[in-house]
């Protein structure tokens, strides 16, 4: 994959995101877990779409690797 579609692919990603996405990257009824579904809660009431984009820029970089690692190996949306 490309660096484009490898970007191009995170932007899909965090347009059309499931709504399980934390439980399935981090584990399901955890602490760290249920503390990132919990501020991507909050957050969406105040953000609506923007949320996703909003939401990983407050990630430390450990957790931005495990998303993007997650989603390089889990989502494709390029066929």
């Amino acid at each position: 994959m490309t660096n484009q579609e490898a970007i191009t692919n995170f932007m899909y990603f965090g347009h059309n995101f499931p709504y399980n996405f934390i439980s399935k990257v981090w584990g399901e009824e955890n602490s760290i877990s249920n503390h990132l579904q919990s501020k991507f809660d909050d957050m969406t009431e105040r953000y609506s779409t923007m949320t996703f984009f909003r939401w990983f820029m407050e990630l430390d970089n450990g957790n931005k690797d495990i998303l993007t690692s997650w989603v390089e190996e889990n989502y494709k949306a390029f066929s």
